[in-house]
């Protein structure tokens, strides 16, 4: 009787373990089917709740054109007329330029994040909502270096895009593109961030771009890249032509920062600690014992600067930034860039092998020292030959004191050469000693062998670096 009872028991749990998992199964099932149908129209929802809020922009410039420039570029050259237009081709003329771009709405005051190149030198602006009405816009301010800029318009009851958080995008998410490319409104592409921290790309003097093939085309800059989730987390910048897949955006963090200061004041005015920085290689690595592959290393402090009087010094190699990791000298201009002028920030330096924790308050970035001009006569190391830098070479320079020995001229082929040494670099350092002239240049340099290399701290132009240099063996 026990063992029947025992039996049906079993049978009865068996049958409730079956069916629980039958129905997660059925549950699961139905589960992958919404997210299968969701899939189908998550594009549709992002560009039904982004569009509104993007607009077109027609610019229209006044621009002077020589005589002949209409047949395009030296389309006379090497013909009979040639000399004719150069003689007789008359004065230059003035022509009314059409230009046409994209930009997305901020504020509900009326204020549009755009490019500043789409709105560089315009007389005039108009501004198409994707309702279709039309309004006159006023440049509020604009910022060359980051290629960024602020529109507002008179207008009541309109929609304002959804702002994400471009430092957490990782590669490989969904990235959309909304814009107006060859004028056509309204248009829609999809891709996924390729890239992220792009520099070097020539387009101004703060690089961080988010790179993706989400196909962008001319009249697409200043439209918004935004997420799967519809938030805008980039500016649609530039393409590299011929390349297909392969576009640029402004990370919206960065565009945050800069739009507000805009808004705020018709300007950017921005945070300045005073370092010249630049990113660890091998030989650097090796040059200061450390095994650190991540960092930005300060080969520049500038006088009077809020770097100097917290007391950092170049050779000091910045691991972090308010307990956030540094990978590079990006890093650190970007960390330093999303700081307004007046805050402390917390810096985590590698020094001389140990860990030292710094504070800094940011500044106003001063305008920097002019163009500087090289003289003297020196000895070779290494290719170079160099001179003193004597008061008036150093007032030539633009220097507040007499200090290094200057390059004069770099030996073809030389070690120098190849790492890139021009005439007019100074040297301040060898191997991390001081030298204040040729005297003590050469007394450092005599004790180094060539084989395993010297490290030299390089100014040029005002800025700061370290250079490791050998000579092949």
């Amino acid at each position: 009787m026990r063992k029947r009872e025992g039996f049906r028991r079993g049978v009865f749990l068996l049958s409730l373990l079956i069916l629980t998992v039958l129905v997660f199964a059925w549950n699961l099932n139905a589960a992958e089917r919404i997210t299968a149908r969701d899939w189908r129209t998550a594009f549709v929802d992002v560009a039904k709740k982004v569009q509104p809020s993007v607009v077109s922009i027609r610019s229209e410039r006044t621009v002077t054109v020589s005589p002949g420039e209409g047949f395009g570029e030296d389309f006379f050259k090497g013909t009979p007329f040639e000399d004719f237009f150069k003689q007789h081709g008359g004065p230059p003329t003035k022509k009314k330029q059409m230009g046409e771009g994209s930009g997305v709405i901020v504020d509900p005051k009326g204020y549009i994040l755009t490019n500043y190149h789409v709105v560089a030198g315009a007389d005039k602006l108009t501004i198409r909502l994707f309702d279709g009405r039309e309004f006159k816009g006023d440049v509020k301010g604009t910022d060359s270096k980051t290629d960024l800029a602020v529109i507002h318009v008179e207008a009541k009851d309109i929609p304002v895009a959804t702002l994400g958080d471009s430092d957490k995008i990782q590669v490989g998410e969904w990235a959309i593109a909304i814009g107006s490319p060859f004028g056509l409104e309204e248009t829609v592409t999809v891709g996924v961030i390729s890239a992220k921290g792009r520099t070097g790309l020539g387009t101004g003097t703060y690089e961080d771009f988010l790179q993706t093939d989400a196909s962008i085309n001319p009249g697409n800059s200043g439209g918004p890249l935004v997420n799967i989730e519809g938030e805008v987390i980039g500016i649609n910048a530039m393409i590299i032509s011929p390349g297909q897949g392969i576009g640029f955006a402004i990370p919206i963090n960065l565009a945050k920062t800069i739009m507000a200061e805009l808004i705020k004041t018709g300007k950017v005015i921005r945070p300045w600690v005073g370092i010249g920085l630049q990113d660890l290689t091998p030989e650097l690595m090796k040059n200061f014992n450390v095994k650190e592959k991540e960092g930005a290393l300060i080969s520049q402090i500038y006088e009077g600067s809020p770097a100097e009087k917290a007391g950092l010094k170049t050779g000091d190699i910045i691991v972090q930034i308010d307990g956030k990791k540094i990978k590079d000298s990006q890093d650190v201009v970007r960390e330093v860039l999303k700081r307004p002028v007046g805050q402390k920030i917390f810096l985590e330096v590698i020094r001389d092998g140990k860990r030292v924790e710094i504070s800094v308050t940011t500044a106003q970035l001063p305008s920097m020292p002019g163009e500087r001009k090289p003289a003297g006569p020196g000895k070779e190391w290494f290719g170079l030959r160099v001179a003193t830098v004597t008061p008036d070479i150093a007032k030539q320079l633009g220097f507040t004191k007499a200090e290094g020995v200057v390059v004069e001229g770099v030996e073809m082929g030389s070690a120098a050469q190849s790492a890139g040494f021009k005439k007019g670099d100074v040297i301040l350092e060898v191997n991390r000693q001081r030298i204040k002239d040729v005297n003590d240049y050469r007394s450092a340099m005599e004790k180094i062998k060539p084989d395993q290399g010297v490290l030299l701290l390089v100014n040029r132009e005002g800025s700061t670096f370290f250079v490791s240099l050998a000579e092949e063996k």
